[in-house]
């Protein structure tokens, strides 16, 4: 069973939250025996026949830039649209912190999709929904057809270059071409602007625009890249102020105890007679209180303002927290177990 992942959406929320684009976990597509062609044609064509028009499948068919090919592939996997709940039974995740988007399923022949209950990734479902048709095209390619289509996809792999989609594929550096072929061919068709102009012939067969889907995948992967961003900043932020509060903080009662004393102490020698020698040894000393007074009192102001900025970032970082854990519970994650920066000073 293949599966279209988020990894970390949510895992150390107020922290990191490890995320900027799709993640597909690593396995190997058990393909079924179809037979000949031309009996799993008909078959395609028995199954998409008696399947009812779905207005959201079709939006999702527009919105990534599927073909009617494409379409017809999609279709032919039989897609069910799942709640949180019956999706996990559908596509059961083990790892914490990983949520499942979609997955298909070559026993069956059967597309899963998570219905995202959160408009924040609603650009996921398109590019899910034909991520998964992938799936289900590559599964039905025979033996001759995918070896050279692999080879292209192998030369695709390779050629990337992009930041962002390095990091996308890292995963798949280690495994041998025959256990990563599948999933790069549903990988690159959906998110890669660069590939082979061999391979993009093979999509155009599925696709009518497939820019269209690379667009909307760029799009949710920023999504989440400025929510963990903003995470990170704030959470650095709050750091940083939090040492800067204690530090005055400190310093703040350290010279207020000082003064106070130091204050006493002038009290009692100004109540002993004659112990000031002259009225001018009396003033210095009583101005020399009252400006380390003053300069407290500019310590406090400053550690108040501190405090207040401190108290800011807290109120920022528990809106982000919030919307990430919406999030986390649109996406079907378990956020129980992952640790957030408390909203508290």
């Amino acid at each position: 069973m293949s599966r279209l992942l988020v990894p970390g959406l949510g895992r150390r929320i107020g922290v990191i939250v490890a995320v900027v684009a799709i993640v597909t976990q690593l396995g190997l597509i058990s393909v079924v025996a179809w037979g000949s062609n031309n009996v799993a044609m008909i078959r395609d064509w028995l199954v998409v026949g008696k399947i009812a028009g779905s207005s959201e499948l079709d939006a999702y068919v527009a919105e990534s830039g599927l073909s009617a090919a494409g379409r017809f592939y999609l279709l032919a996997a039989k897609p069910i649209l799942h709640s949180p709940d019956t999706f996990d039974v559908a596509c059961p995740v083990r790892e914490a912190g990983i949520a499942a988007l979609g997955c298909y399923s070559a026993e069956t022949d059967t597309i899963h999709l998570l219905d995202i209950g959160d408009d924040t990734l609603k650009t996921l479902k398109p590019v899910v929904a034909a991520h998964e048709a992938l799936h289900a095209i590559w599964a039905r390619l025979d033996s001759t057809e995918r070896s050279a289509i692999a080879i292209e996809v192998e030369k695709s792999f390779a050629s990337v270059r992009d930041p962002g989609m390095l990091s996308r594929l890292a995963p798949y550096e280690e495994l041998m071409p025959a256990e990563r072929d599948g999933e790069l061919f549903a990988i690159l068709g959906t998110e890669s602007v660069a590939i082979t102009p061999a391979l993009d012939e093979v999509y155009s067969r599925y696709f009518d625009d497939r820019m269209a889907c690379v667009r909307l995948a760029a799009s949710s992967a920023n999504v989440i890249a400025e929510i963990t961003s903003g995470i990170e900043s704030i959470g650095a932020q709050i750091l940083a102020v939090e040492e800067l509060v204690v530090a005055a903080s400190t310093s703040y009662s350290t010279e207020r105890k000082s003064l106070r004393r130091d204050i006493k102490i002038f009290n009692a020698r100004a109540d002993t007679r004659g112990y000031f020698a002259s009225s001018s040894i009396f003033e210095r000393e009583r101005s020399a209180l009252t400006n380390r007074k003053k300069k407290l009192e500019r310590s406090r102001i400053a550690l108040n303002a501190l405090i207040e900025q401190f108290n800011a970032l807290v109120a920022q970082l528990t809106v982000l927290n919030s919307h990430a854990m919406n999030l986390n519970s649109a996406l079907g994650i378990d956020a129980s177990a992952m640790v957030t920066i408390p909203a508290e000073p």
